[in-house]
């Protein structure tokens, strides 16, 4: 960082070294001009340093954000889940937890189209009990994926 502000110095001082005359002003010339250098350099890293600052704050804020949402929301859902009957209920906490129709099939001893009829039961269902909560649907649906 101090060598390129020394060498950009160099190179303007070989731009316009015909405006000088005397060795004092050369060197008053250097001086200057890598003391302001040197100064804009540091004012613009503080800037690059406070704004590094403000966007990870804000992404912690966001992060923090993010997660409520994503609790109230799974809170919403467990609290609709649970209304269902039991093995409807069963093969939506399955299919929460990322199990596939095979899979929930399979742990809960059933045929695959009995799990595929019960969760599109329990999807009809679920939209009547979360129609207050018509804005996390996508959210929601997403889950079951």
């Amino acid at each position: 960082m101090s060598a390129d502000i020394v060498q950009d110095c160099f190179v303007k001082l070989w731009q316009i070294r015909r405006e000088f005359f005397f060795l004092h002003q050369v060197k008053s010339f250097l001086y200057t001009s890598v003391r302001n250098r040197a100064l804009n350099e540091i004012e613009h890293s503080k800037i690059v340093n406070e704004y590094a600052e403000k966007i990870i704050k804000k992404s912690k804020d966001g992060f923090f954000h993010d997660n409520i949402i994503e609790e109230e929301t799974y809170r919403t859902l467990t609290k609709a889940i649970d209304q269902l009957p039991n093995q409807m209920r069963a093969i939506m906490y399955l299919a929460l937890e990322g199990n596939s129709n095979n899979e929930i099939a399979e742990k809960l001893t059933v045929s695959i189209d009995t799990v595929k009829s019960l969760k599109k039961i329990a999807y009809k269902k679920l939209r009547i009990l979360l129609k207050d909560y018509y804005y996390l649907l996508p959210l929601i649906i997403d889950g079951f994926r």
